[in-house]
């Protein structure tokens, strides 16, 4: 009889709830979707691996493997560390600078200070040197912020003292890396879930906020001088907020929330002052119901709570409080992240979005999750014995979930991976994956600046991971498998008998390990089944310079030559049904590689 084939394009990502007869439809879905994402350029990739970082040479920035690592964020060409009750910053992995200190250091002369003005006198003091506006001044143990400066003994404060006090050393903030080993440690006692967040219009690299529900807002800082880093590092006071959860900034305010003695309360500082909570356009809104996470989206600030949704704006004038809506709320505040111009939050009902709609100021709930739904359920329902993280990876439009179980080897630790892209229909949609063996309790992902996107992670191990990075999960293999839905070409009453695929296969180095497996006719046991089929070796392409100028290209020992850019491997199969599934798979530390479709040939038989 004669031959026919079918082209099957690879697209739609993980399908958990339709049926198999509507499965028939999107033959280029798929059932299993593991450790591989969702290409926004087409097709399924297998995902990249984590590594330690500083690989080798990799040290825990506490020194103790138990202690254990309850948040992180990129930072100034590094990352901040918390850890155990204390807070590190390092540039390499190896070398980790412990920087929860004091770092205010004494200055020239003595001064005298009167209650309810902000007028400093100094004695002996040098206050046109070793000053300048906007540095961190601390008198009589009270941090300040400097105002003004009349001349070496005389400068004003950013807001009035308290008390009257006359002889009192004056200190500024600002130590050196090896100052800040012999200063006096400021503990973050029961330190848990720490948040960040930076204010970036305060010097090259911003300064940091964090909180953590236990203890007060911490503010760090590194500036520049004469090519050395300076590091800052004090706690909030002013009234400021005890012990808050959650921060973030909105209005060119430090906004924060969550505090023990009103879980349901947004306090938010001065303009221009994320330090400064007592001044007079500072204040706090009441939401009414526990708030687990707060973020910006375009210019209103939204505010996620245990069973509501608020959005807060005009911060500048009388502020507004808006319900978005009183009957879905977030289950975590970790699982909230923006991509895709939307904001994503985990629900009681599943992953939604808060979306922008045609009319100005106006916002829609989404639900995005549907085609996982079996996946989020049982997320749901063990909720409680899991540790939820969450990051975006800007250049792939992706949104990642890892939800850790404490004890669980790192076989069983799982993750979600949405890519949010526009299909054939020009219609946006997130298509979804999940991931298998990446151990990763904390994550966090930030432009540096250079403007390149880093990602680092953390484990019960004590060390810090560069994600997306290499082709293994700390040197373990990477498990991946992609498997397509029974299809029947369009007609299920032909039995058909496959004799050959031709499989575009895109590989990013080489992989000699993918396998192909078919199984008809949704695996009945009544229908002999083949074994496995080898794909063969995959080899990436060598590309040729453009111009002479091009770092590597067309450089032997660089590149693979022979290959092509878009391989097309065709195996020969065996086997008959009336429909059959494929799945593609890889269990190994080789280069990744991308399923972008394929061409399936065969000959019809009897009908049923």
């Amino acid at each position: 009889m004669p031959t026919q084939g079918a082209s099957i394009t690879v697209a739609g990502g993980l399908d958990l709830v339709s049926s198999s007869h509507a499965l028939f439809r999107t033959p280029g879905a798929a059932t299993k979707l593991q450790n591989f994402e969702s290409s926004t350029t087409g097709g399924y990739r297998r995902i990249n691996g984590y590594t330690k970082f500083g690989e080798g040479s990799a040290t825990i920035p506490s020194g103790v493997s138990t202690e254990l690592i309850e948040g992180l964020v990129p930072y100034a060409n590094g990352v901040i560390v918390c850890q155990g009750d204390d807070i590190y910053w390092g540039t390499d992995g190896i070398n980790w600078t412990q920087i929860n200190k004091d770092t205010y250091k004494v200055q020239t002369g003595t001064v005298s200070v009167t209650a309810s003005s902000a007028v400093v006198t100094g004695s002996g003091t040098a206050f046109t040197t070793e000053f300048a506006v906007n540095d961190r001044i601390q008198i009589n143990s009270i941090n300040y912020r400097v105002l003004s400066i009349t001349n070496n003994t005389e400068l004003t404060l950013d807001y009035s003292v308290v008390s009257s006090a006359s002889g009192e050393d004056v200190y500024k903030s600002g130590m050196s890396s090896a100052d800040l080993s012999s200063a006096t440690v400021e503990p973050r006692t029961n330190q848990t879930n720490c948040q960040f967040v930076n204010y970036e219009s305060e010097g090259i690299y911003g300064t940091l906020y964090i909180t953590d529900g236990n203890n007060k807002i911490a503010e760090f800082q590194i500036t520049v001088s004469a090519g050395n880093n300076v590091f800052h590092f004090e706690t909030l006071e002013r009234s400021s907020p005890v012990n808050p959860k959650r921060c973030t900034i909105y209005a060119e305010r430090l906004i924060v929330a969550g505090q023990s003695i009103s879980d349901s309360t947004v306090a938010y500082s001065e303009r221009l002052e994320p330090y400064n909570f007592t001044g007079s356009s500072a204040g706090t809104i009441d939401t009414g119901d526990v708030i687990v996470g707060i973020k910006v989206f375009r210019n209103t600030l939204v505010i996620f709570c245990k069973n509501s949704i608020f959005e807060l704006t005009s911060l500048d004038s009388t502020p507004i409080l808006k319900s978005v809506t009183k009957n879905i709320g977030c289950v975590d505040g970790n699982t909230i992240q923006e991509i895709g111009g939307d904001l994503v939050f985990l629900a009681p009902d599943g992953l939604r979005t808060v979306a922008g709609t045609a009319r100005i100021g106006d916002v829609e709930i989404g639900s995005i999750s549907r085609k996982i739904l079996p996946l989020i359920n049982d997320l749901l329902t063990n909720i409680a014995n899991y540790t939820i993280s969450s990051m975006v990876i800007r250049e792939r439009s992706q949104y990642r979930l890892f939800y850790y179980q404490s004890g669980l080897p790192s076989s069983g630790q799982k993750g979600i991976i949405g890519t949010f892209k526009f299909d054939a229909n020009g219609v946006p949609a997130f298509e979804w994956s999940q991931t298998q063996g990446m151990e990763i309790k904390k994550c966090s992902s930030a432009l540096n600046p250079s403007n390149t996107e880093v990602q680092f992670g953390a484990n019960e191990s004590g060390y810090i991971y560069t994600l997306d990075s290499g082709n293994n999960f700390d040197g373990s293999n990477i498990n991946a498998r992609f498997q397509t839905p029974d299809m029947d070409y369009g007609d299920n009453g032909l039995r058909k008998s496959l004799y050959a695929v031709k499989a575009n296969l895109e590989p990013e180095g080489t992989n000699c390990n993918v396998k192909l497996r078919i199984r008809y006719d949704f695996e009945s046991t009544d229908v002999p089944q083949p074994g496995e089929f080898s794909i063969g070796c995959l080899s990436s392409a060598a590309v040729f310079a453009t111009s002479l100028s091009s770092t590597n290209a067309g450089k032997f020992g660089t590149s693979t030559f022979g290959a092509t850019t878009l391989p097309s491997k065709r195996i020969l199969v065996t086997g008959s049904g009336f429909s059959n599934s494929f799945r593609f798979y890889t269990n190994d530390t080789d280069a990744s590689y991308s399923v972008n479709g394929m061409f399936v040939s065969f000959i019809a038989g009897g009908r049923r």
